[in-house]
């Protein structure tokens, strides 16, 4: 499908219809696929508690970037996180702990029903994982896969390597 689509923004742009083009490309973009599931449930986004999380201050400007760029609020990843999560699709990577000064909170309204969920399966993803999973965890570790963010995760010296204090 995604073959499909790139020459179907190919031929877009060949029969000079650019706008519609970028549009098809940004939809194949790393998350892009949550531009379709973010305008259908504005009021969901919207709805829930505040789930703060402190990380580095780049790292939320990136977040906050991409997400702009793909036209989708942080909250819609989180929560297609969260449901990745509990239907047993996805298990975050361990986060590494870099030392940094440029600690900020990053405030992420996450529905409750969800939230209760995470919370109920979270000491069972621990133990599974060998490591603890936090909804911080879940929520920042996601945030970063799905929208093409760089976060490093244990044993992951590369990404440390390119991107020092």
């Amino acid at each position: 499908m995604r073959d499909r689509l790139a020459l179907a923004a190919d031929r877009l742009e060949k029969d000079g219809h650019p706008d519609s083009a970028a549009d098809v490309r940004s939809v194949l973009a790393p998350g892009g696929w949550t531009l379709l599931r973010a305008k259908d449930t504005p009021d969901k986004t919207a709805a829930g508690t505040n789930l703060p999380l402190t990380i580095d201050r780049d790292l939320r400007d990136a977040l906050k970037a991409k997400a702009d760029e793909f036209g989708i609020t942080l909250a819609a990843v989180v929560a297609d996180g969260f449901r990745k999560v509990l239907a047993g699709d996805w298990l975050p990577p361990r986060l590494a702990t870099t030392p940094t000064t440029n600690k900020v909170v990053l405030n992420v309204r996450v529905d409750d029903s969800l939230r209760k969920q995470i919370d109920a399966v979270k000491a069972r993803l621990s133990q599974e994982a060998g490591y603890r999973v936090t909804q911080s965890s879940i929520a920042i570790a996601w945030m970063a896969e799905e929208l093409g963010v760089p976060v490093a995760t244990t044993g992951d010296d590369a990404w440390l390597a390119e991107h020092p204090e």
